[in-house]
C-alpha cells in the first residue's frame, strides 16, 4: 500500500494567530494548498474547496482569533486555563477525523512544570523607613509575635541579625528540597520609576557577592523592572545592570506587575530572554488563559512565561496595583487551608493539560509578620510528589524555546507509523521531549521505544531519530 500522510490544511488571514496557536498545540499542519489532499481543513465555510476533507468552520467558532486575543489582551480574574480548554476542544474535533501526533507541553517523565521565583523588593529591616518598620511591628503584635516584633525593632536599631534578609534561609530550604529558583532584583536603589508613587522604590544596592553566590549555586538572577515596561532605553539599561553581574542572559518581571500594550515589544527589542509579568496582584489564576510560555504579537524572540500563583494574591490584604484598574485593591486574604486548595486547583489544571505553574514568593515573605515560607515548602513538596519538573524560569523558557523550534513528523505506511521530531537535537542538560499519538492503545501491535499507554493515547519518549509503531 502507498505511504499515507494525514494532513491538516489551514486557510486564515492572521498568520500570527495560527502560528502561535500551533506553537501551543504542537501538531503537524500546513497552510492550505489547493493542490494537496487533506483529512481536515480549518477555514471559514466557502473560502476553500475541501475536496471531501472535514471542515472545521471558523465562521461558527473562530479558535484562532479567540486564542490570540486572550494571549495578548488577557482575562480578568480567570480561574481556568481558557486557551488550553479551547485547544482541547479543537483537539477532540481533529482526533475524530485524522491521525493526530502531538508534542505535549511537558517533558517526558514529568506530570507538569513548576517555575519558582522570588521578587526582591526588600533585603533588610535597616534599609526600610521607620513607617514601614513600625507597621510591620504593629502587624506582629496583632498576631501575637512579640519576639518577632522585638527582633525587627532591634535590627532597625542595628542590634542582632536582620530578620528580613532571608537569602540564606531560602537557599537552604531549596537546597534541602533539591530545587532552584529565579530571583528578580531591582536594578536601581531609591527609584520608584517614572510616574510611580515613592513607596514603590527599593532601598538596596545590587550586591555582586550575593548574585555570584546565587548564580554559582545554580539559581537564576533576573531584572525586577522599574521603567523597562514603558521606556526602551530604560529596558536596555536595567538589563545591562543585572546581566553584567550575573554574566548571563536575563529575564524580567516588572515590579508591581506594571504593564501596557507596548511593553512586550520594548522588552523584546531590549533582548530580554523572557518576561514573567502577566499575572494578577490580587488573585491567582490564568490572566493569559494559558500555562504555556508563548510569544506575544509583534515580538521576535521574547517569551511570556505567565505568572499563575503569587503569595500576596493569596494571603495579602491590599495591593498597590490591582488587576482591575491599576489602583489599590483587595487581595484574596485566604487562610492557609483555603490557599492550598486554590493552589491545588492550579496544579490539577497543569496535570490535566501540561504547562507551567509559575510561582512567586517574595524574598521577605519567609519572615515575620508574614511567615509564608512553610506554605511555600509544602507547595513545592506537593509538586515534587506529583512528579512535576521544578526549575528556574530560564530553564523552563529554554525548554519551551527548543519545543518551539521543533515540529512532529510522521509517515504512515499501511500498518506502521514512523514518527520523529524535526528541528531539535536531544540535550543532555534538559528533560526529554515526547510524542503523543492519539490512538486507542488497544489498536497498537508494537512500539520500538520507551512509551506509556493512556486511555485514548500513547506517549513515546523522544530518544531516537525514528520511532516505529505497529498497528493491528
Amino acid at each position: 500500500m502507498a505511504e499515507q500522510r494525514a494532513l491538516i490544511g489551514v486557510k486564515y488571514d492572521d498568520s500570527y494567530a495560527v502560528e502561535e496557536t500551533f506553537q501551543l498545540f504542537k501538531i503537524p499542519w500546513e497552510w492550505y494548498n489547493p493542490s494537496h489532499t487533506y483529512d481536515v481543513v480549518i477555514a471559514r465555510r466557502g473560502e476553500v474547496e475541501t475536496g471531501g476533507a472535514y471542515l472545521v468552520d471558523l465562521s461558527e467558532k473562530d479558535y484562532f482569533a479567540e486564542i490570540a486575543r486572550i494571549l495578548n489582551e488577557g482575562l480578568p480574574h480567570c480561574h481556568e486555563p481558557a486557551v488550553e480548554i479551547l485547544i482541547d476542544e479543537l483537539r477532540q474535533i481533529l482526533k475524530e477525523h485524522t491521525l493526530l501526533v502531538e508534542i505535549p507541553p511537558v517533558p517526558w517523565g514529568y506530570s507538569y512544570i513548576v517555575a519558582l521565583t522570588h521578587d526582591v523588593d526588600i533585603t533588610s529591616v535597616r534599609e526600610r523607613r521607620w513607617i514601614s518598620v513600625g507597621y510591620a511591628v504593629y502587624q506582629c503584635l496583632r498576631k501575637g509575635m512579640v519576639q518577632d516584633a522585638a527582633r525587627i525593632l532591634g535590627a532597625k536599631c542595628g542590634v542582632g541579625k536582620d530578620p528580613w534578609n532571608c537569602f540564606e534561609e531560602w537557599m537552604r530550604l531549596e537546597e534541602d528540597l533539591g530545587v532552584r529558583s529565579t530571583w528578580f532584583f531591582l536594578p536601581e536603589k531609591e527609584k520608584a520609576g517614572e510616574g510611580a508613587p515613592a513607596i514603590r522604590a527599593g532601598y538596596y544596592d545590587l550586591d555582586p557577592a550575593l548574585i555570584k553566590t546565587l548564580t554559582d549555586g545554580g539559581w537564576e538572577v533576573g531584572v525586577h523592572g522599574l521603567d523597562n515596561w514603558h521606556d526602551a532605553s530604560a529596558a536596555r539599561e536595567e538589563l545591562q545592570k543585572v546581566s553584567a553581574l550575573s554574566c548571563a542572559e536575563v529575564g524580567t518581571r516588572v515590579h508591581w506587575l506594571l504593564f501596557d500594550a507596548d511593553s512586550w515589544k520594548k522588552l523584546d527589542e531590549a533582548s530580554y530572554a523572557y518576561d514573567s509579568t502577566f499575572g494578577y496582584n490580587d488573585d491567582v489564576g490564568f490572566r493569559a488563559g494559558t500555562m504555556q510560555p508563548y510569544r506575544p504579537r509583534g515580538c521576535e524572540r521574547l517569551l511570556e512565561v505567565p505568572l499563575i500563583i503569587q503569595d500576596g494574591g493569596l494571603f495579602g490584604g491590599k495591593t498597590w496595583n490591582s488587576s482591575d484598574d491599576g489602583g489599590r485593591g483587595a487581595c484574596l486574604r485566604l487562610s492557609e487551608e483555603e490557599g492550598m486548595r486554590r493552589c491545588e486547583e492550579m496544579l490539577a489544571y497543569a496535570k490535566q493539560y501540561g504547562g507551567v505553574v509559575t510561582v512567586l514568593w517574595h524574598q521577605v515573605s519567609m519572615a515575620a509578620p508574614k511567615r509564608w515560607g512553610e506554605f511555600y515548602r509544602v507547595l513545592v513538596e506537593k509538586a515534587i510528589a506529583d512528579g512535576a519538573w521544578v526549575a528556574p524560569v530560564e530553564d523552563v523558557a529554554r525548554w519551551f524555546d527548543q519545543r518551539r523550534e521543533s515540529f512532529p513528523d510522521y509517515h504512515w505506511n499501511e500498518d506502521v507509523i514512523s514518527t520523529s521530531i524535526m528541528g531539535i537535537e536531544a540535550s543532555a542538560d534538559m528533560p526529554s521531549f515526547s510524542f503523543r499519538l492519539h490512538v486507542k492503545p488497544g489498536s497498537l501491535r508494537s512500539i520500538s521505544g520507551t512509551h506509556r499507554r493512556g486511555d485514548t493515547s500513547v506517549d513515546l519518549k523522544y530518544e531516537q531519530k525514528d520511532i516505529r509503531i505497529g498497528l493491528l
